[in-house]
């Protein structure tokens, strides 16, 4: 559990970086235009939903450890 944590801990900080930079410079502008836009924002949404997830698995395995 602490493992799977860790693991999606670790992508949602990198999904987040790339989409940070897919939206916030110029660099990331210029190659995510129009439609294509859309990936660095699903990036976005992904990282959030795998730091839920990473929260929820580090709570599980520190009560299972408890208990």
């Amino acid at each position: 559990m602490r493992i799977a944590s860790r693991t999606c801990l670790f992508l949602a900080v990198i999904l987040a970086a790339f989409a940070y930079w897919g939206t916030s410079t110029v660099g990331g502008r210029k190659a995510y235009d129009e439609m294509a836009g859309m990936i660095p924002w699903g990036a976005g949404l992904l990282s959030v939903v795998l730091a839920v997830c990473a929260i929820i698995t580090w709570w599980l395995a520190k009560r299972m450890r408890r208990a």
